[in-house]
């Protein structure tokens, strides 16, 4: 203890912080903390109600699940907020509610019908709603629990909603992180109460400020109108057709003067892996992407299994490649594409089906794409993949197409498209014309994501990670 009161003795103090010490047990202190961390949740009636997450237009809130409630209410406010204003009618038969502690409320007059609400993202259901004066925005009761098979959990706090594509989407707002009060002194009011006091014992606790763990954002449910969008654009996202469209970018392999025709050997396979291979060619065939040849040329074929355990066809193309001119086109620097943001808060990404097929090879170079199987030689009609400058042409594919929206509000990275915009209806008028210009030119593309406010940072990483 003694060599302790030297060392805060030479030690130099902090400056002080209070004007005075209190004294405690630190074992009953922390008891103490124990029991408020225990009781504190509870303690508020609020803690013990389940909210979820809905939209309405470009509204929100927190909708309150009440099976007390007989029927569904909304406030006058959140109608107001929700442009609802318009839908709403009389009753024809005014009602009266009777609350929990036996009190009838005024006659309510008023309701709104056929309210599409989203829970979350393509999670949509539609909702009546008489109007109540209360403090929360919406209460969702017994009429609604029983119009649907609502999974809802009152001991786990949770409910979960099924989108139109049968996936079970949590929308449960979670309960605020109970805080507990606390006394702290300072490292000078320590060293005070040590000089003056002869302590036989102590325990020293150091806090350190910790940073709350990182939460990913609650995932907002779209807006209606971007969903509406990419709606309209149905034709946009269907599978490519069996013969590629005219486009004024085709793939050419240049090779060097005196180039011998690469031949490779038929690799050996498994039987597990020649069902594969006759199971894929038959694939190709169909979709008219390679054709039978009888060219000098033949790349061998192998599999590769994937991190799924699925086999993935690959052909050696690295003799063809060899002597192959490349292009002196570079890719563009992912960080040079992410400058191009500025203060954009809206981002949709799309992303080309089966992308380097929805390109041809030039007639005059099909037979150098020519690979060697235990079922035939064939020629590729679309660019496959392997090929040292089919990145190259795809992006100039792309470019070309695109070059009037480039850094505008479009950027290009091979298959991906990135549509970004500072508000939402700026962003709806990109998203269109981005649309607009796959149908034209019948490229063929998944379905966009919808934006968020705060989607930047998401967007961001997944293309610093290409």
């Amino acid at each position: 203890m003694a060599e302790l009161r030297n060392y805060l003795h030479t030690a130099v103090p902090a400056p002080l912080m209070e004007d005075g010490v209190v004294v405690v047990d630190l074992r009953e202190y922390i008891a103490k903390i124990d029991r408020e961390y225990a009781t504190q949740r509870y303690d508020n009636i609020d803690a013990l109600l389940l909210y979820v997450h809905i939209q309405i237009g470009k509204a929100t809130c927190s909708a309150l699940i009440d099976y007390g409630a007989t029927r569904n209410y909304i406030s006058q406010d959140f109608i107001t907020r929700a442009g609802l204003g318009r839908r709403v009618r009389r009753k024809s038969q005014p009602m009266q509610v009777t609350l929990v502690d036996g009190r009838r409320h005024k006659s309510i007059d008023r309701c709104v019908d056929s309210v599409p609400v989203y829970f979350a993202l393509h999670a949509r259901e539609t909702v009546s709603f008489d109007i109540l004066h209360t403090k929360f925005d919406m209460i969702l009761g017994m009429s609604w629990l029983r119009s649907e098979d609502h999974l809802v959990n009152f001991y786990c706090r949770t409910f979960h909603f099924r989108d139109r594509n049968g996936v079970l989407v949590p929308c449960t707002v979670p309960p605020p992180h109970p805080s507990i009060g606390c006394h702290v002194i300072s490292a000078a009011s320590i060293h005070n109460s040590i000089a003056q006091n002869d302590v036989e014992e102590m325990g020293i606790c150091f806090l350190h400020t910790l940073s709350p763990p990182h939460e990913p954002a609650a995932e907002q449910p779209p807006d209606p109108r971007i969903v509406q969008l990419l709606d309209s654009y149905g034709d946009v996202f269907k599978a490519p057709a069996r013969i590629v469209p005219n486009r004024p970018t085709r793939h050419e392999i240049i090779l060097e003067d005196g180039a011998i025709p690469p031949r490779g050997c038929i690799y050996r396979m498994s039987e597990e892996e020649l069902q594969m291979l006759r199971t894929q060619l038959d694939d190709l065939i169909d979709k008219g992407s390679i054709r039978p040849s009888c060219s000098p040329y033949g790349a061998p074929v192998l599999f590769v299994r994937k991190k799924n355990k699925e086999l993935r066809l690959c052909i050696d193309y690295r003799k063809l490649n060899a002597p192959t001119i490349k292009n002196a086109d570079p890719l563009p620097h992912i960080n040079d594409l992410l400058e191009r943001f500025g203060g954009a808060k809206y981002f949709s990404k799309l992303d080309l089906k089966a992308d380097y097929h929805q390109l041809e090879i030039h007639p005059r170079n099909r037979y150098k794409t020519t690979f060697k199987t235990q079922y035939g030689h064939f020629e590729w009609v679309v660019m496959p993949f392997g090929l040292t400058n089919a990145p190259t042409t795809f992006q100039a594919a792309m470019i070309t197409e695109f070059r009037d929206m480039l850094d505008r509000f479009v950027l290009i990275y091979l298959d991906d498209i990135l549509v970004y915009s500072r508000t939402l209806d700026e962003h709806i008028v990109h998203l269109r014309a981005v649309l607009d210009r796959l149908r034209t030119t019948k490229y063929k593309a998944n379905r966009a994501t919808e934006p968020s406010a705060n989607s930047r940072s998401e967007s961001s990483s997944t293309w610093a990670t290409l």
